[in-house]
């Protein structure tokens, strides 16, 4: 657990924050900005696209560039993608802008699991993988439940600055992170590896439904109401041991594609929630089946699938 692990966590809990105060207004903006429903829809289901999208790219990108250089230029990227709301105004600017944030949000959050592994001694990388989970989760926490609430007090431009603010600021705690050279072996330019771990298709398809749950109960809820905060709070709180248990799928030099894993479906589960609960009108009862459905899922179908499948204690 050095300063440089500190440090990563740190970048990470601020890069998050600053996507997360912003994801769940963009709906309400986009009916602002005069777009029908489907607009709405397609532009957020254009962000999760390319998520999935440049997803089998992480390895080469990581392996041809300093994973360094790969962390800091998307975090860059999504600021400037991210800033770039307060001057559109066109329809076809908000779906390519969703593109490009979406793009760029995927290849920095891998860029980041990838680093916080690579600079975890090997006996302590269970630990700094859920760790460093956590940070992402306290990131969705104070972005959705904290920040998000500006948007009513303030306008949506004040928001946009304060997101601004919090990415110049993971920006700077990335510049002194120290990450070793590594010379480049040469991965494939399209793969899986640390992207999807095909052994966790189970317990990613059973948060992404928990998550999606939970999206939608806050596209109906104030998000810093107690129901949101206690929904929030609560999935924080489990994303550690949801870590472990991804971790326990993968094989040694695997672990940042487990954690990524996990990463996408929270990511994509959560989007699909925002996006559903703006189409369905009775989605406070269906948010709620939704997230017993998951619950019931996992006990009796996830986790004596983790039991029989896992490759490590």
């Amino acid at each position: 657990m050095t300063l440089d692990f500190w440090r990563v966590c740190i970048a990470n809990c601020l890069f998050c924050t600053a996507v997360w105060s912003i994801i769940p207004i963009l709906p309400t903006q986009c009916f602002l900005m005069g777009m029908n429903q489907d607009e709405m829809t397609v532009s957020l289901l254009l962000f999760v696209l390319a998520m999935l999208g440049v997803g089998p790219l992480h390895a080469f990108l990581g392996d041809v560039f300093r994973r360094k250089n790969v962390l800091m230029l998307s975090t860059l990227a999504t600021s400037i993608f991210f800033g770039c709301w307060i001057f559109i105004n066109e329809v076809w600017q908000v779906m390519l802008l969703m593109f490009m944030s979406g793009a760029s949000f995927a290849i920095a959050t891998a860029a980041g699991i990838t680093i916080s592994v690579d600079i975890t001694q090997s006996n302590r990388r269970g630990a700094g993988n859920r760790m460093y989970a956590f940070s992402g989760a306290l990131g969705l926490l104070m972005g959705v439940c904290c920040l998000s609430s500006i948007y009513l007090t303030a306008n949506f431009k004040t928001l946009i600055i304060i997101s601004l603010i919090l990415f110049i600021l993971s920006m700077i705690v990335e510049a002194g992170i120290y990450v070793a050279f590594r010379a480049p072996v040469g991965v494939g330019t399209f793969n899986l590896d640390r992207f999807f771990l095909p052994m966790a298709w189970m317990p990613a398809l059973n948060v992404c439904m928990l998550m999606f749950g939970i999206g939608m109960l806050l596209n109906l809820l104030p998000p810093y109401s107690w129901l949101g905060v206690v929904m929030i709070v609560g999935f924080t709180m489990i994303v550690a041991p949801l870590t472990k248990m991804f971790i326990k799928l993968s094989h040694h030099c695997q672990r940042c594609t487990a954690n990524t894993t996990l990463q996408l479906a929270i990511q994509v589960g959560f989007i699909l929630g925002l996006v559903e609960g703006e189409r369905i009108d009775s989605n406070l009862q269906f948010g709620v089946i939704t997230i017993l459905i998951s619950l019931i899922m996992f006990g009796t179908v996830t986790w004596p699938y983790i039991q029989r499948k896992r490759v490590r204690g």
